[in-house]
């Protein structure tokens, strides 16, 4: 087995002892241990009970939403989101539980705050602001082929809430497997209407490689696998909206536009 399934079974199987809430968290979230015999994990549980109603997605969903980006992000070879299971047997009832991504201080940069002189070179501004003082300063992201990757994967899973803190790097085996790049907090994705929010805008409007022409190709061609994959997790008409923005990625042939209608960045961004 490799590592990720370890993890995997262990968050399925193991025995789950509450650390304590994470503050700052907009719904219930709590830093636990998961254990079996000798093997050890942190992850983070959030109780579909302890979710926040929202306007815009049902209540009682972000979960599993957060599970079927997992799933869904096994199928993008570049992309990765930390191991994460739906668990009915645990304090607060049913919820997902995640591993816990230990972030290891990695001095790169990936998106940053600058005065509008100082925006590195390869880098896009996306938005700008003015500090207390009245000082302008730019939040930009760098165009790394890591962030492309997690920004294709978020207009797919139509991800409304990706903040430049949901990136984190470092890894949820830290010391025995190498840092990389991972997306959490993946609840507020596959809604059946338009609602991508994110950071990474400096992307928009670019037409697609050829890897991921192939990769949205090969999603399609597994359109069945993947629906039943996440039945259960999503509903139907959410299942057909995510095949509808594959497919219309294809069609397009490009990353779509920062949308002009609706807000297009989340809060606070980073």
């Amino acid at each position: 087995m490799t590592d990720e399934q370890v993890a995997c079974a262990l968050l399925r199987e193991g025995t789950v002892e509450e650390l304590g809430r994470i503050p700052g968290a907009s719904n219930d979230t709590r830093l636990v241990t998961v254990a079996r015999g000798a093997e050890l994990l942190r992850a983070v549980y959030k109780p579909t009970a302890g979710e926040r109603p929202l306007r815009d997605f049902p209540l009682g969903t972000l979960a599993r939403r957060e599970v079927a980006a997992y799933l869904l992000g096994l199928r993008c070879a570049d992309v990765r989101v930390p191991p994460t299971v739906m668990r009915h047997d645990l304090p607060a009832g049913p919820g997902s539980l995640q591993a816990y991504v230990e972030a290891d201080g990695d001095p790169e940069e990936r998106v940053g705050v600058f005065a509008p002189a100082a925006v590195p070179d390869n880098w896009a501004p996306i938005l700008s602001a003015l500090t207390p003082d009245d000082e302008e300063v730019v939040v930009a992201h760098a165009l790394s082929d890591e962030l492309r990757a997690q920004a294709l994967f978020d207009v797919v899973t139509n991800n409304a809430d990706r903040k430049a803190g949901h990136l984190l790097h470092g890894h949820y085996l830290p010391g025995t497997a190498a840092p990389g790049l991972f997306a959490i907090d993946n609840g507020l994705s596959f809604h059946v209407r338009p609602k991508l929010r994110t950071i990474l805008w400096g992307f928009a409007g670019s037409p697609l490689r050829a890897q991921e022409h192939a990769l949205l190709s090969g999603l399609l061609a597994a359109q069945d696998a993947i629906a039943d994959e996440l039945t259960g997790l999503l509903s139907g008409a959410e299942r057909d909206a995510l095949f509808e923005r594959i497919a219309g990625l294809l069609v397009r042939g490009r990353l779509p536009a920062v949308p002009q209608g609706r807000t297009p960045i989340p809060w606070p961004p980073l």
